[in-house]
């Protein structure tokens, strides 16, 4: 005998109730998800920074703060699930990618050393 599949959207309020969903996800939003979002954006917020000192020290033109920005923020990001030589692998792979899309090494370097505390060797 063979079943009809059932689309995703179907299977997902058969198994989930809205009500229960609401009260579980209200009961930890005061004391876990604001928390965790306010000290995340911390950090981000402190990153960017730190990235417009380097941009600004640097002398990088208006029109490549983007890639640097997006590098700064990929690192950051990275900060958040990795640490020791994973953090300084996945850093490394970051500068190669965004190298080759057109950031400046020297000051994607000093990027990665202020946000990280060491400088990817290239």
């Amino acid at each position: 005998m063979k079943v009809a599949p059932v689309s995703q959207l179907v299977k997902y309020q058969l198994k989930y109730d809205p009500d229960n969903v609401r009260v579980a996800l209200t009961a930890v939003r005061d004391t876990v998800m604001i928390p965790r979002y306010q000290a995340a954006i911390s950090a981000l917020t402190s990153d960017r920074e730190i990235v417009r000192d380097i941009l600004a020290q640097y002398n990088v033109p208006p029109g490549l703060h983007g890639i640097h920005y997006a590098f700064g923020f990929a690192v950051s990001s990275a900060k958040f699930s990795h640490s020791g030589p994973a953090l300084a692998t996945v850093v490394q792979a970051l500068k190669y990618r965004f190298v080759a899309l057109g950031g400046i090494p020297e000051v994607l370097d000093a990027i990665a050393e202020a946000l990280t505390g060491f400088r990817p060797q290239y």
